[in-house]
């Protein structure tokens, strides 16, 4: 059983950008509305909106136990079982081809409906990021890459 955590550093990361985007809409809105009153609560609504964000909805827990099941935990509760064998994954949308170097999403495809849902591991280091990705078998590392060949008319 391997479990991968939020990391702290990205908890404090995140942290001082919601203080900083609070400061900023505190300055703008005092700039248009001239009312102390008014910027305050609105800088405050976003601290607390981003700070809710990071702490509460961005921290959980993955676990990888023996029996290929995976488990998303947010304060010791469960809030999703996934057995693997039935899923596709990806780090990549079904949509897209391509990402962010700092999309940090694990997507998965049901089998057999087709549905695709995503797990955000945006405060996960990105070692273990790619661990995960790499148990999950969306790396395949010793596979050749397949060769097309185009024909010119």
């Amino acid at each position: 059983m391997k479990e991968f955590k939020s990391k702290w550093s990205s908890k404090l990361f995140w942290t001082a950008c919601a203080l900083c985007a609070g400061l900023f809409i505190f300055k703008l809105t005092a700039k248009f509305t001239h009312s102390l009153f008014i910027s305050s609560i609105a800088g405050l609504a976003v601290i607390i909106l981003l700070l809710y964000k990071t702490y509460i909805l961005d921290n959980i827990s993955i676990i990888l136990t023996e029996d290929k099941k995976l488990l998303v935990k947010r304060f010791n509760n469960i809030i999703k079982a996934i057995d693997i064998d039935n899923y596709y994954w990806s780090e990549y949308s079904k949509y897209s081809n391509t990402k962010d170097a700092e999309d940090q999403d694990i997507y998965y495809v049901n089998k057999e409906n087709g549905e695709q849902d995503s797990i955000d591991c945006t405060n996960f280091s990105g070692d273990d990021y790619e661990e995960l990705l790499t148990q999950l078998g969306t790396k395949n590392t010793n596979q050749e890459p397949v060769k097309v060949e185009t024909i010119k008319k």
